[in-house]
């Protein structure tokens, strides 16, 4: 305590007292001192320390910095940098006292990014902080968000691996706190909801008058929804920031870098951290697309080499078959090759060819080959208006769109038995029949039908 002189008492809670002081041999530079009384039992001196070396490794700008710690007369004194925009409960208990005064939108996504890439940071290092709230976010005087109080935080062994002992704060601990289960970093994503919710409301989100009532919410994630004037993908982001179930919440990281909210955080971020949480992907270059189009022009095909000599330039992909009917479906090119292009080169295109055939065309008997490349050509739709069959759909009453009907080989039309609708004739009772298939319902008819059927749906409407 020697090298630092007192300025005063600025918080106690139930770990000590948190002192403002000034190093000796430095003029007007205010830091934080933790005063923490060791208990005398070796397992909560370790857990006393603990803090102080967890800090010690967080080295980010959105982190209270640790200076130094030390211990003296049965305290460990932890020395920090002290920031002097207070806290953000303060901050909220200030606008709780003016009428219809919240915190702007912009400053509420600024605060928010800010504290999720600290997060982010001390989740990287398999570190669950387990006592994130508004209390322990400070504010310095430039406005940065600065995560502290490390006093309950615990290092995981592994990226994967879950802690088991309730620590936190009852307004911000999880559902699955509650319930007795093993939790993660996610828990700290929830806790992190809480904060931005109070941000947007100036209210917790889970309020009771008995703890059996706030637990009971907490494990419903029932709260009130945000007020409307926020942005859609703010209200979504809570949404699932407070799933109870925590495999449903995103990571600190994903919020950042892939959610809806992510376009809103990233406006208030720096160009650097936008560089740390967007995820790095390659693009093709301006050359290699105009690369590709050539050769593609050309009916051939060239992939970039993951391992020397595993792919290379292969023969011509399609070619005609020797049907002159346009409608002919293209097909592989038939040659041999042990590169992998040129067994897919070799592969039969049409979709009806099981994968066995296409991945192992090298394993096909030569008749077989002979009937694939004889195989008759793939009936296709005709793509003029059915006039015909407009004009009787014209005459046709309603009632014969809910009638099942079946077109026999000699094209003959008929009605199914029992298929009739009740009632009426101009009563629709059957509603879904008017609701539009997906693709999946869809049937696609490779079979050779008759088209004589229309014939017999005239005679039906004709006699009607």
């Amino acid at each position: 305590m020697d090298q630092y002189s007192l300025v005063r008492v600025i918080g106690e809670g139930s770990f000590g007292r948190a002192l403002l002081v000034q190093p000796v041999n430095e003029e007007k530079q205010n830091y934080v001192m933790k005063e923490i009384r060791l208990p005398k039992a070796d397992s909560g001196m370790r857990n006393s320390r603990r803090e102080a070396v967890l800090l010690s490794r967080m080295k980010h700008a959105n982190i209270v910095a640790f200076k130094d710690s030390f211990e003296a007369d049965g305290h460990l004194y932890i020395v920090m940098e002290f920031c002097s925009g207070g806290d953000l409960l303060q901050r909220i208990r200030q606008l709780r006292f003016l009428i219809n005064i919240v915190f702007p939108e912009d400053v509420i996504l600024k605060w928010f990014g800010q504290m999720c890439l600290g997060t982010k940071h001390i989740h990287d290092k398999r570190v669950l902080h387990r006592d994130l709230k508004s209390k322990n976010i400070f504010l310095t005087d430039s406005g940065t968000v600065k995560v502290g109080d490390f006093g309950s935080a615990c290092t995981l062994n592994s990226a994967k691996a879950y802690a088991q002992t309730y620590v936190g704060t009852p307004y911000y601990v999880s559902p699955e706190i509650w319930d007795s289960k093993p939790y993660n970093n996610k828990s700290d994503v929830w806790s992190l909801g809480c904060v931005l919710y109070e941000l947007c409301t100036l209210q917790h989100p889970f309020q009771a008058r008995s703890w059996k009532s706030l637990i009971l919410k907490v494990c419903r994630g029932t709260y009130a929804p945000l007020p409307s004037h926020f942005p859609y993908e703010l209200h979504y982001l809570i949404k699932h920031m407070f799933k109870t179930n925590p495999r449903d919440r995103p990571s600190v990281h994903t919020i950042l870098s892939s959610h809806r909210a992510s376009r809103l955080l990233q406006k208030h971020l720096t160009p650097e951290k936008k560089e740390l949480v967007q995820e790095r992907r390659s693009h093709w270059r301006k050359e290699e697309g105009e690369n590709v189009a050539m050769f593609l022009g050309q009916k051939s095909l060239v992939t970039s080499s993951t391992t020397e000599g595993a792919l290379q330039v292969g023969q011509s992909l399609m070619e005609n078959n020797s049907s002159d009917d346009p409608a002919s479906r293209k097909r592989w090119a038939v040659g041999s090759c042990k590169t992998v292009l040129g067994v897919l080169g070799n592969a039969d295109i049409i979709s009806t060819g099981s994968v066995a055939t296409a991945e192992r065309p090298d394993l096909i008997s030569e008749a077989e080959s002979v009937e694939t490349q004889q195989r008759q050509v793939r009936k296709q739709w005709d793509k003029d208006p059915p006039e015909r069959l407009l004009s009787v759909l014209e005459k046709a009453q309603l009632c014969y769109g809910f009638e099942t009907y079946t077109i026999h080989r000699d094209g003959f039309l008929s009605p199914e038995p029992g298929d009739k609708v009740d009632g009426l004739e101009e009563t629709i009772t059957d509603f879904s029949r008017l609701e539009p298939r997906s693709d999946d319902e869809d049937t696609d008819f490779e079979e050779e039908c008759p088209c004589d059927w229309i014939n017999e749906l005239e005679k039906m409407v004709d006699e009607h």
